[in-house]
C-alpha cells in the first residue's frame, strides 16, 4: 500500500481499539452484575456499554468496506484475513446475544459469559497484531474472492458459528452446573439445568438452519469459481463435520435426551467449529497442508493452539464415555413426573363436596375459585 492508503487504515483502526476498549468494560460491569452486584442498572449500563461498543465497531466496518471499494470498484466484504474475519465474528455476534438477552432469556446476567468467545477472538486479533504490524492490513483479493457470493457464504457461516458459539457457552455452563464445579444457581434462578439446557437447545436451532445454507451456498459458489460443488478441501470436510455433529444433537434431542450428555455433544460441534474456524489455517501455515479457504497469515507458535483445539475436542469425547453426573436434568424431570401426579391424587381424593380436595365445603355453598394472586 501507499503511504496514502497507510494512513487511511491506520486512522481507521482507531475505532477498533475504541470497540476493544468498549468490549472488554462491557464485560467487567457484566461481570459485576453478575458476581457482586445485583443491581438491574449495573446491568442495564453494562449493556449499553456494549451497545455503544458495537457502534463504534461497525464505523471501522464502514470504513474497511469503503476502502476496499475505491480499490475494487466495488462492494467486498471485509473478509479478507483472519483479523476481518473474526472482527466480523464479533461484529454479528454481539447484536444478536442483545436480542437474546432482551427477548429471550430476558436477564443481563449471562453477559460476561457470553462475551467469551467474542473476546477470544479480539485477543487473537491483539496477539496476531502484536507478533505482525501488517496482520489487520487489508489483503489484495484472489479472482475466486471477486463476487457477490464472499459475503453472502462467509455472512451465514460466520453467523451460524456466532450463534452456536452461544448455545456452547450455555452447554458449558450445564457442564459445569451438573458436575458441581459452579453453582451458578445461587446466583439466580435463570441458571437452573433446565433453563440452561433449553436455552442452548434453542441457540442450535436458531444456528442449525443458517449453517446448512452456508455450507449449501458454498458449494454453489465453489461451482461458480472452480467448476465443482465439493473438492474435499481440509475446510469443506470440517464444514461437514459441524454439520453432522450438530445434526446428530437435534435428533438426539428429538428423540428426547436432554441434559449432560447433549451438552457434550453441544460441545463436540463447537470444537468442529473451532477447528474449521482456526485449525484449517493453522494446519496450512505450520504443516504446509494444502487449502484454498486458509490464510496466510499464521506462525509456527500457532502449534500450541493447535494442541489446545485438539485437546478441546477430545475432552468432549471421553467424557461421553464417562459415566455423568450423579443427578442430571432427566433424572429430575422423572422425579417431577412422579411427584405432581401423586399431589394431584391426593388434592383430587379429599372428601366429597371438597372445593381442594382438603377442606370440605359446607353444606348449601358451592366451592369457591381460587383467589387470584396480585402480581408483585
Amino acid at each position: 500500500m501507499d503511504e496514502a492508503n497507510v494512513q487511511q487504515v491506520s486512522h481507521t483502526l482507531q475505532f477498533y481499539d475504541y470497540a476493544v476498549f468498549g468490549y472488554l468494560a462491557a464485560f467487567t460491569l457484566y461481570a459485576v452484575h453478575v458476581f457482586f452486584a445485583r443491581n438491574p442498572r449495573v446491568g442495564q449500563i453494562a449493556a449499553a456499554v456494549l451497545a455503544s461498543a458495537w457502534v463504534l465497531q461497525t464505523v471501522f466496518l464502514v470504513k474497511r468496506t469503503l476502502f476496499y471499494f475505491e480499490q475494487h470498484g466495488g462492494f467486498v466484504l471485509p473478509s479478507t484475513n483472519m483479523f476481518e474475519v473474526m472482527n466480523y465474528f464479533v461484529w454479528l455476534s454481539v447484536p444478536f446475544y442483545l436480542w437474546v438477552e432482551w427477548k429471550l432469556i430476558k436477564t443481563r446476567l449471562f453477559g460476561a459469559f457470553a462475551l467469551f468467545v467474542p473476546l477470544l477472538m479480539l485477543a487473537f486479533n491483539a496477539r496476531s497484531m502484536s507478533m505482525d504490524a501488517g496482520a489487520a492490513d487489508p489483503r489484495e483479493l484472489f479472482p475466486s474472492l471477486k463476487s457477490y457470493w464472499l459475503w453472502i457464504h462467509v455472512s451465514c457461516m460466520i453467523l451460524s458459528y456466532a450463534i452456536l458459539a452461544l448455545g456452547a457457552i450455555f452447554a458449558f455452563l450445564y457442564v459445569l452446573r451438573a458436575l458441581g464445579v459452579l453453582n451458578l444457581e445461587r446466583f439466580s434462578p435463570k441458571f437452573s439445568l433446565k433453563d440452561l439446557d433449553r436455552t442452548s437447545y434453542r441457540m442450535v436451532l436458531f444456528g442449525f438452519p443458517i449453517l446448512t445454507l452456508g455450507v449449501f451456498l458454498g458449494a454453489v459458489w465453489a461451482d461458480s469459481a472452480w467448476g465443482r460443488y465439493w473438492g474435499w478441501d481440509p475446510k469443506e470436510v470440517w464444514a461437514l463435520i459441524i454439520w453432522l455433529v450438530y445434526l446428530g444433537y437435534i435428533h438426539f434431542r428429538m428423540m428426547g435426551w436432554v441434559g449432560y450428555r447433549p451438552a457434550l455433544i453441544n460441545l463436540l460441534g463447537f470444537s468442529a467449529v473451532l477447528m474449521t474456524f482456526w485449525g484449517v489455517n493453522i494446519l496450512a501455515n505450520v504443516f504446509g497442508l494444502n487449502s484454498i479457504h486458509a490464510y496466510s497469515n499464521g506462525g509456527q507458535e500457532d502449534i500450541y493452539f493447535l494442541a489446545i483445539l485438539a485437546v478441546g475436542g477430545l475432552a468432549p469425547i471421553v467424557m461421553l464415555f464417562l459415566p455423568g453426573p450423579k443427578r442430571d436434568l432427566k433424572d429430575i424431570e422423572d422425579e417431577e413426573d412422579e411427584i405432581v401426579p401423586s399431589i394431584r391424587r391426593h388434592v383430587g381424593g379429599g372428601a366429597p363436596g371438597s372445593s381442594d380436595g382438603l377442606h370440605p365445603t359446607p353444606p348449601g355453598r358451592s366451592p369457591q375459585p381460587p383467589a387470584e394472586h396480585k402480581q408483585s
